[in-house]
């Protein structure tokens, strides 16, 4: 079962046999997020989470995932529903144990004039499986999707992203940085798909891969599904190792090699790392990339 957090009254939370239930009332301004606690130890885990937010509800949402040291293989599913102009963030953060094999789905749907902002960091275990699709179904919606992953030793991670405009009007913007060191492998699919009515929809996708050693892989695969006449859409995607005149300008500085390549390492998260809420969380995540970084050198 999920231990939640919520320090900020006004946030409805009930359990049922479908799962868990967070509502966020309509005009409701939360100062602080509501996070849930999902352990994978837990033989009561709630493996099914419901969103909701009325209109004109701001609040931030943070799973935290975790556990699985016996190696359980789990599958989790997210749904959030916004009302119209609604405001909402949910930030995942996945740092299970090595043996845990995790498929979790996090799907959304934003009313007229919506915003959904999504983040996910997959920093745990030998499998994982991710998948994020945020559906723009009314005018005048957005989504911001923002992702990263750090496959090291023989860790196997899966990202999968699909911005939806259904309607015309609408905005989406995905950003999503991964490096992979020792015999980590990762696969990345972004898709961004605009339907044939569309119209007036603007959406870009950026992926971008460093890759520490010879053994480390990554296959990028971004999209573009467009059905409709007068929108705009960009993708791009780059893989590469860590440039070598870089890290020469910094040793002239004085700066010996290995830091150096810390240093870029981790700045390399940064674009993706900024878009996540609070600095706190931030400085969370950075911490768990410098673990993973001395990981991928052993």
């Amino acid at each position: 079962m999920a231990s939640l957090s919520i320090d900020a009254p006004g946030a409805a939370i009930r359990r049922d046999e479908r799962g868990l239930h967070v509502a966020l009332p309509a005009g409701i301004a939360l100062d602080e997020p509501v996070t849930i606690d999902l352990d994978l130890d837990d033989p009561h885990l709630d493996t099914r989470v419901f969103v909701t937010a009325g209109a004109g509800a701001r609040g931030a949402i943070v799973e935290r995932l975790h556990g699985g040291a016996a190696g359980r293989d789990v599958a989790l599913t997210v749904s959030v529903e916004l009302g119209a102009n609604a405001d909402v963030s949910y930030t995942a953060l996945e740092r299970t144990a090595a043996g845990a094999r995790v498929d979790a789905q996090r799907t959304s749907t934003a009313g007229t004039g919506a915003r959904m902002l999504w983040n996910v960091a997959l920093l745990g275990g030998a499998a994982s499986t991710a998948g994020i699709v945020s559906t723009l179904a009314a005018p005048g919606s957005s989504t911001e999707i923002s992702g990263l992953f750090f496959p090291i030793a023989r860790d196997v991670v899966q990202l999968t992203t699909e911005a939806r405009h259904d309607v015309p009007h609408t905005t989406s913007q995905t950003v999503v940085r991964s490096i992979a060191g020792g015999h980590g492998r990762g696969r990345y699919y972004g898709n961004i798909r605009i339907a044939a009515h569309a119209h007036g929809s603007d959406a870009s996708l950026r992926d971008d891969t460093l890759l520490i050693g010879k053994h480390a892989k990554i296959d990028a695969i971004p999209a573009l599904e467009i059905a409709a006449n007068d929108v705009k859409a960009f993708h791009g995607a780059t893989v590469g190792a860590i440039d070598d005149e870089h890290i020469f300008y910094l040793m002239s500085r004085g700066i010996e090699r290995e830091a150096a390549e810390k240093l870029i390492a981790l700045g390399f998260f940064e674009p993706a790392l900024a878009r996540f809420p609070g600095e706190a969380l931030r400085d969370e995540l950075r911490a768990l990339l410098e673990e993973k970084l001395a990981g991928a050198r052993r």
